[in-house]
């Protein structure tokens, strides 16, 4: 019976649950910004910021990666908004950038009709975004806020593109499945999809082939210079992506976030939107971009 068994479960595996396509995300960068296209679905990449070219800057420019089925919007909420907060510190909307890498955010759409996505295929559209936001402002370096899927992805161009690692002066993990996370887990995926693959789970599996190769035998690649990086994670439980048990059995995913020769913060408590919104959060990570302005030594 288990060989009968095992070739449909087989081909069953090789549907990915949730992968679909999302509706067109927003667009509301400057006028005179490139047009750029989404690699993987061939219509324009959504997104904000810029004023004009050639605007002078008083910091290095940020671009903020958002997390899966999200989109631009995440950094611009209202009552929270990551935007807001940092126009209050004195940047410029020249200085603020953010990409909606799998379109239109369908976080809101009951879970049967949400698009999720993985980090390899929108590699592509954040080289292309990050290379047109320095030509744009003219600036020989960017700092990377990232939140959730954001965090591997930023990581992951990194390593493949090893130029951003000059390129990139801060990166800010925010709540990143650096180790894997819980809902990956088959335990987990089998409670909710069966034996079908989940889009993107092959990839941020606690333990899985592709998160080794990124973060090394011994986590000697997990915070590669000269950029620096900061996590930010709840290391509770609180952040139900990063689990200490599941189903009564110790997963030990609560640190899972935490980057090896990173400044690691814990937040105890805040969930896995709060630890992008949160005052406290905002403040931490407001605090190490600024650091080094543009144009200091």
């Amino acid at each position: 019976m288990m060989l009968l068994l095992w070739p449909f479960e087989r081909a069953a595996a090789t549907h990915k649950v949730a992968h679909c396509r999302p509706p067109v995300a927003d667009v509301a960068f400057a006028p005179d910004f490139p047009v750029l296209q989404d690699k993987e679905w061939q219509y324009r990449l959504g997104g904000w910021g810029g004023m004009v070219k050639g605007h002078p800057l008083r910091h290095r420019p940020v671009i903020f990666v958002h997390g899966n089925t999200r989109d631009a919007s995440d950094w611009d909420e209202a009552g929270k908004s990551v935007k807001q907060r940092f126009l209050d510190a004195g940047y410029s909307m020249q200085e603020l950038w953010t990409l909606s890498y799998n379109g239109k955010a369908t976080k809101d759409l009951p879970p049967v009709s949400q698009c999720r996505t993985a980090a390899e295929p929108n590699i592509p559209d954040l080289i292309s975004f990050a290379n047109a936001v320095v030509s744009y402002t003219g600036s020989p370096q960017i700092d990377v806020i990232a939140h959730s899927l954001g965090v591997t992805l930023i990581r992951q161009m990194m390593f493949e593109h090893p130029e951003f690692y000059e390129r990139i002066a801060h990166v800010v993990a925010i709540a990143g499945p650096n180790h894997g996370t819980t809902v990956c887990r088959r335990a987990w995926l089998f409670w909710f999809v069966g034996w079908r693959d989940f889009m993107g789970c092959d990839e941020i599996t606690p333990g899985s082939p592709w998160l080794r190769n990124l973060n090394g035998p011994h986590g000697e690649q997990e915070a590669p210079g000269p950029t620096k990086y900061m996590t930010i994670y709840d290391g509770t439980g609180s952040d139900p992506f990063y689990l200490p048990w599941l189903f009564s059995m110790p997963v030990g995913d609560q640190d899972s976030p935490a980057l090896q020769g990173a400044v690691n913060h814990k937040l105890p408590g805040l969930t896995h939107d709060e630890l992008r919104v949160h005052p406290a959060a905002m403040s931490l990570y407001l605090e190490f971009v600024q650091h080094n302005r543009a144009g200091s030594p």
